[in-house]
Order: structure tokens, then sequence, then C-alpha cells
């Protein structure tokens, strides 16, 4: 009887010590490939994070400031910056106004997770109230609070029509210049 009473408990210690050593050795491996994937995303260049439906926000004192969204977004976060594939940018305004540009991709450039400058490129759609803007390059830098567009710009409202290039907009103040090629057709009210 002691015989078997000691020879079940050296087999519970032998499978014990057996499990405790499989265990370590799995623990051990998987500490090994989650350093190996570190070392990997360490020396890729531009490591991305892909999102669908990207939404950007920046509230203050309870009211939005600016808010970026769109369909497809890629964020390199080294670069700080996030590719953006029909991005629309909105700058809400003290006033209530809101100032918003579509277009078909761009980026939007972040320095410690704040908006600095947002690029747009590709049948850019702006709208100032009553106004409509478009153009095919678009720049709006968050700092100055600047809408920029270096080449053809077409603005259009109620009873006009305004061509010209290299358009800059303060937007807080809705002061619009276009510096080249400027041309302006008035309609009478019908």
């Amino acid at each position: 009887m002691r015989t078997r009473l000691r020879l079940l408990v050296v087999v519970l210690l032998v499978g014990a010590l057996g499990a405790g050593a499989w265990l370590l050795a799995r623990d051990f491996e998987a500490r090994r490939r989650a350093d190996i994937k570190r070392a990997t995303v360490d020396l890729l260049p531009n490591v991305a994070q892909r999102i669908q439906n990207f939404h950007r926000v920046k509230v203050e004192d309870g009211r939005k400031v600016w808010e970026v969204s769109a369909r497809e977004a890629q964020y390199l976060e080294n670069e700080e910056v996030v590719v953006v594939v029909e991005p629309v940018v909105a700058v809400f305004l003290k006033d209530g106004r809101t100032v918003s540009l579509k277009g078909k991709g761009g980026k939007v450039f972040l320095k410690d997770r704040e908006l600095q400058a947002v690029d747009l490129e590709g049948d850019i759609d702006a709208q100032f109230g009553d106004y409509a803007l478009r153009t095919d390059r678009a720049r709006y830098e968050a700092d100055r609070d600047v809408l920029l567009a270096p080449g053809a710009v077409r603005i259009t409202g109620e009873g006009f029509d305004l061509n010209g290039e290299r358009m800059e907009v303060l937007v807080a103040d809705q002061h619009l210049t276009l510096t080249e090629r400027v041309t302006m057709t008035l309609w009478p009210k019908s």
C-alpha cells in the first residue's frame, strides 16, 4: 500500500513539474514572438493604422471649433499625418456660421494631436454661407485660420460668378483675396 502511495505521489510530482515546464516554455515562446513583432514594427519606416469612417472633432468651451471626417484614413504615426479619402473639413465660427470643404483626397497634419493643416485635392467644394467655391487644390492652416488655393478658383453666389487664381481666405473675417486673372460676372435680380 505504501509503495503504491509513494508511486502515486512521484507520478503526480513528475506530472506537476512537467506541466510547469511546459507552461514556462509556452510563456517564453510567446514573449519571444512579441519581441520579434515589436522589433519588426520598429524597423518599418511608415507604420500606418487604417481607419474606416474617420472622424475627428475639437470642442472648446462646449463649442465645436473644427471637425474632420473621411470615408477612409491611414494614420502615419511617425509623421503625425493622416492620409484621407473623401475628406470633409468643417470650421465652426464663433458667430455660428460654418465653413466646410469637401474633396476627393488629402492629408491632415497633426502636432500633439492638434490640427495644424489640411491639404485637399480633387474637385474641392467649399461652402461659405450662401457662396459656393470650386477648385482643384486647397489648404486650410489652423494656426492662421486661413484657406489657401494656389490654382484656379470659381466662386458663385446669388447674382454673381467670380473666377480667379491664387486665393486666400481669412476664415473668421471672411475676407477673400484673389491675386491673378480675376473676372467677375454680375447677374441682375429677376
